[in-house]
């Protein structure tokens, strides 16, 4: 008997649509879900259909590698949000931080 490698990654990331659900492949299905993980769906070629409390609590894996890989996600596209420069700039010049520090001092 053969064993049959794969070379793709047992969860992944696949997007974010524009409702802001987060689309992650466990294995051969396809969950997604809110940046909370309050309301988990499978994803088929019908539709979405909820997960269920059941199917959540026998296989608690599912809930920890979503949460892991929606939390490395939003991770990642907040430090894209944070590195734009509107948030590396300071609202004052060296000189002005300088003169207020030295105007406490007096």
């Amino acid at each position: 008997m053969q064993t049959k490698s794969y070379n793709t990654p047992f969860a992944e990331f696949i997007k974010r649509d524009e409702s802001g659900r987060y689309q992650v492949r466990l294995g051969p299905q396809i969950f997604s879900t809110n940046y909370k993980l309050t309301d988990i769906r499978i994803e088929s070629v019908q539709g979405s259909l909820p997960a269920s409390d059941q199917l959540l609590k026998a296989k608690p894996w599912i809930l920890r590698n979503l949460k892991e890989i929606v939390t490395k996600q939003r991770k990642k596209e907040r430090a894209v949000m944070f590195s734009k420069e509107c948030f590396q700039r300071t609202p004052y010049s060296a000189n002005q931080r300088i003169a207020y520090h030295n105007a406490k001092s007096n």
